[in-house]
């Protein structure tokens, strides 16, 4: 199964989602292209959409060398054998970890405007990507910032994964959802026709479509920062 794009994607993954619509569910796009995937299931079960921002920790000057991945909601998850194997004292790797979650911050920031986080403190806390590659460890450590804040229930729904990661993530959420498990996956962009960094303005611009469709929805207070940890 190929998806054109991550609006094909997230049409067809709400077809494996179809009776959280009407619930206490609350929709959350992982930064990157899981805004867009999120947005058209939010738009088609009638849910509110939130971003929640994870990002990959990599060894300086080693590209693609994953310790870990930094997430919102102090969620974080190590790639223990690279840990093992990093020549690096502990303060080191602590201190590359703060540096990404500083990162991170911005990046929410950035991305919420004056938008205050919407908590996951709900019945149902819904993580939505684009996909998970072999290795890759930010739906990870998204679950586990959103599991702190105490879901009654917590998903993870993804168009394409590695089966491998699949098993992996089952420990994190209550259940994992996926249209096309691959047995092994080394790249997400693989499974698209067309794999377009999403720009920030058009993260935005879903956000705030999606706020505009939900009832009572109200302008930010200008200036009310965004939020972190």
């Amino acid at each position: 199964m190929r998806f054109r794009d991550r609006a094909d994607a997230g049409r067809r993954l709400t077809t494996l989602l179809l009776r959280y619509g009407g619930q206490d569910t609350r929709v959350f796009g992982m930064n990157g292209g899981g805004v867009r995937v999120a947005y058209e299931v939010a738009h088609a079960l009638g849910l509110p959409l939130e971003l929640w921002v994870s990002r990959a920790v990599e060894v300086p000057r080693q590209p693609g060398s994953r310790l870990g991945a930094m997430a919102e909601g102090e969620g974080f998850c190590l790639n223990a054998e690279l840990v093992r194997s990093v020549e690096a004292p502990a303060s080191e790797m602590t201190r590359w970890m703060d540096a990404e979650a500083g990162e991170g911050a911005l990046e929410a920031q950035r991305l919420r405007g004056a938008h205050p986080r919407l908590g996951a403190g709900v019945g149902t806390a819904l993580l939505v990507v684009d996909g998970i590659a072999l290795g890759e460890l930010q739906a990870c450590a998204a679950l586990r910032g959103l599991r702190r804040q105490n879901p009654r229930r917590l998903i993870l729904a993804a168009p394409v994964a590695a089966a491998e990661e699949l098993e992996r993530l089952r420990l994190e959420a209550d259940e994992v959802l996926c249209l096309q498990p691959v047995w092994s996956l080394l790249s997400v962009e693989h499974a698209y026709d067309d794999f377009r960094s999403l720009p920030d303005v058009e993260t935005r611009q879903l956000l705030e479509r999606a706020r505009e469709l939900q009832p009572g929805h109200e302008a930010p207070v200008p200036g009310a920062p965004g939020e972190w940890m």
